[in-house]
């Protein structure tokens, strides 16, 4: 299990969902109110649920959805939320 840091996700700003689904993200101490969440497809998956799912988990702890993009010329979905 890689653990991710609050001061990795204070620098990149950005996590991947499926840590954040695993709970290997330490929110505690972020000091941005903004986040971009990422979800990667897989080999005949869509990123979709599994970025939502990461949604609808920090939901509940104050975040909130802003915007889903995805990144031209790649598999990768971006949610970006904010902390309430």
């Amino acid at each position: 299990m890689a653990h991710v840091t609050p001061q990795q996700l204070a620098q990149a700003r950005a996590v991947g969902a499926d840590a954040v689904l695993r709970n290997e993200v330490d929110f505690r101490g972020y000091p941005y109110r903004h986040l971009a969440l990422v979800a990667r497809a897989g080999f005949a998956d869509s990123p979709v649920p599994q970025l939502l799912a990461a949604v609808e988990y920090l939901s509940q702890y104050g975040w909130e959805l802003v915007n889903v993009t995805a990144a031209s010329g790649s598999s990768q979905l971006y949610a970006f939320i904010r902390l309430r």
